[in-house]
């Protein structure tokens, strides 16, 4: 069987630019719907001297359930996930933020809504693991800071409790 030749084809060929590295590293939006919408703990996953700038930002077509404490992106039609957005800078933060992510979730391109109206094709992280392990619920940013400070006071406190009966 022979292929078609391009005139057969209908429409033009399309020629790769020989002067792109189309392997090369290219600034990304990803947008960030989880513990990481916070700007002090992407700096410190991604080891920035200083908090980024991050931008509000939406996503349709998923919805957030819970993994433990932690939310996980699925698809879900019609429904819309609000976050923010970043730019990763270099390919050591995406690295960083595959890295953070885990095997529990998966890299993948989605539409992303800035809060200007203007759409721009970015990354997300989407859950990669059995929906089982999944439930509803919603994630609360501040909520899960102050979860975390109060695990944080009790392990501090049952440390000095500790090391003064010992």
């Amino acid at each position: 069987m022979t292929m078609p030749q391009p005139s057969h084809m209908g429409g033009d060929l399309w020629e790769p630019d020989p002067n792109f590295d189309y392997n090369a590293f290219h600034k990304e939006l990803y947008f960030f719907y989880g513990t990481i919408m916070d700007s002090s703990m992407i700096a410190k996953v991604l080891d920035l001297r200083e908090r980024p700038v991050l931008r509000p930002a939406k996503i349709t077509g998923y919805k957030c359930m819970l993994w433990g404490p932690y939310p996980a992106l699925i698809d879900a039609p019609d429904k819309v996930v609000h976050g923010v957005v970043y730019e990763v800078q270099s390919p050591k933060e995406k690295r960083c933020l595959q890295e953070y992510e885990t095997d529990h979730y998966r890299e993948e391109s989605c539409l992303i809504q800035l809060e200007d109206g203007t759409e721009k094709i970015g990354r997300t992280f989407k859950w990669n693991e059995d929906f089982s392990l999944l439930r509803e619920g919603s994630f609360d940013l501040k909520d899960w800071f102050e979860k975390l400070e109060q695990e944080l006071i009790s392990r501090y406190i049952c440390q000095t409790v500790s090391s003064l009966v010992s």
